[in-house]
């Protein structure tokens, strides 16, 4: 298998996903008919001239329908190969899963996917499992089945409210992205795979929400396993027009990427460096930490404080020690030295506080010295508010030293990160939905970049961005934003 090339898509259809659906309230023999349709050859050719190249079909679950599934696949599966599409084999439930991949085996399929850990030899498989790291080896393959729809969350209103005032006043943002960096560089998976499905709404999901769950995934390195609302499954089963826009919308989304796979290999800029083991009792702290980060926009890197001895931490302007153990001497000696070097360090309470108390730091929930050239800083209390905590790190690293500043993207998340070199790098923007009218949008830079050209989805070719020399960096002007758009930068 060459894993690298396969761009998934669910389909969904035979006997065991009509009897699944069934459950779902509101569903109708017009979807019934478009689920057995989906099983015969000539649907297909909905995937022609689209990047997808591999079908995840539901093949076994352990129940006494799962023979009838695969003989009503079968024709499927051939017409599949015949057009050079690879065919994989969803095994859940109770299903034996030796059983299941020589049924798959036999058929043509090219592997399995399936949650369950029993082993297997002799036949592919894409092992899928739940978000944590602490139980996981690095392997080739990795499939999320925790992902989430990215996007703001709806509020579920009460009857008579019509918004919702917070102490931030922040909209919750869902997002994969952050998970997708975490998996990376602790598992460092060659493939990662996302699996999760549209809203349950009583309308079709917009064009634009699709190409956002696209995006997010994609601006990490990930792949998402393309799923369709029953709406949208329907509308192109019955040939409408406006579920074959949304559905071309997507296809651009898909070859969007492919054409611009070489940015999945770009290094995410640091300023935030993240030290944890990221397991056991620390793993909802840090991950829920990363995962504000990210909704901040902030600029971050994961470090492992197994691998940590060995990681520089040139480039980062701060360090922030998760963990209520405390490590080893010799990398407590490295923290501190990063510190008096000209670094901030933040930690929990405990740790030894060196250096001269600066009173005047405006972070009550820590105890800042002035160390060296650079800071110390000791919290009062043990961490527990990753949300706190998320923003205090911030303000401890400061603004003053922000790399990337973005202006009027609204609602909305951006990612950074650069070649190995520096020679290129690339800002990629996602705004969420509004019903105000958007303004021009800018990015400034404390990186001196020489150029820099717009590129969106549903143009051919790039636009050239203006750019001003401003104090202490440079400003690019980009159009209104749309759902997404790229920045790339030359040196």
């Amino acid at each position: 298998m060459d894993l690298d090339d396969w761009v998934p898509m669910r389909w969904p259809c035979g006997p065991l996903e009509i009897e699944r659906e069934k459950r779902r309230e509101g569903f109708t023999a017009r979807e019934a008919e478009a689920l057995r349709a989906w099983t015969e050859p000539g649907a297909l050719d909905l995937v022609a001239g689209t990047p997808v190249n591999c079908l995840v079909v539901t093949w076994a679950e352990g129940s006494a329908g799962d023979e009838d599934q695969q003989r009503a696949l079968a024709p499927l599966v051939g017409a599949a190969r015949k057009r050079g599409l690879s065919v994989v084999g969803w095994v859940s439930g109770t299903a034996d899963l030796r059983r299941a991949a020589g049924a798959a085996h036999a058929a043509g399929l090219a592997a399995v996917a399936t949650e369950s850990r029993d082993p297997l030899a002799g036949f592919d498989v894409l092992r899928f499992r739940k978000r944590g790291i602490g139980d996981a080896a690095a392997a080739g393959f990795l499939g999320d089945v925790e992902a989430v729809w990215p996007g703001m969350r709806p509020l579920n209103l009460e009857k008579g409210i019509d918004a919702i005032s917070g102490a931030t006043s922040r909209p919750w943002i869902d997002s994969n992205a952050w998970y997708v960096r975490l998996a990376r560089s602790l598992l460092e998976p060659k493939v990662l795979w996302l699996s999760f499905d549209p809203p349950d709404a009583d309308q079709p999901v917009a064009a634009d929400a699709y190409l956002q769950a696209i995006a997010d995934t994609e601006v990490g390195g990930a792949r998402w396993v393309i799923s369709l609302d029953p709406w949208l499954r329907l509308g192109l089963s019955e040939g409408r027009a406006p579920a074959r826009e949304t559905w071309a919308r997507i296809g651009r989304g898909l070859a969007f990427f492919r054409k611009h796979a070489a940015w999945a290999g770009r290094l995410p800029v640091g300023q935030i460096g993240v030290m944890s083991d990221y397991a056991g009792a620390n793993e909802f702290l840090s991950f829920e930490l990363v995962n504000l980060l990210a909704r901040r926009s902030a600029l971050y890197r994961v470090l492992e404080k197994r691998r940590a001895q060995g990681t520089p931490l040139e480039g980062l302007d701060a360090v922030l020690y998760v963990d209520e153990t405390p490590p080893e001497r010799e990398l407590a000696r490295t923290l501190y030295a990063f510190a008096e070097s000209g670094g901030t360090l933040i930690t929990p309470p405990a740790w030894e506080e060196r250096g001269v108390p600066d009173e005047g730091a405006g972070v009550p929930r820590f105890r800042v010295h002035r160390y060296g050239r650079g800071r110390l800083a000791v919290a009062r209390e043990a961490f527990a508010d990753p949300d706190l905590l998320a923003g205090d790190a911030e303000l401890l690293t400061s603004h003053r030293r922000d790399r990337v500043r973005v202006f009027n993207l609204g609602t909305g998340q951006f990612h950074y990160a650069t070649t190995g070199d520096g020679r290129s790098g690339v800002l990629h923007a996602l705004s969420f939905p509004t019903p105000y009218p958007r303004g021009q949008m800018t990015a400034w830079f404390r990186h001196p970049w020489r150029e820099a050209r717009v590129w969106t989805v549903d143009s051919q070719d790039a636009l050239p961005a203006g750019r001003t020399p401003v104090e202490r960096g440079v400003e690019f002007h980009l159009p209104a934003p749309p759902v997404y758009c790229a920045l790339e930068m030359f040196a």
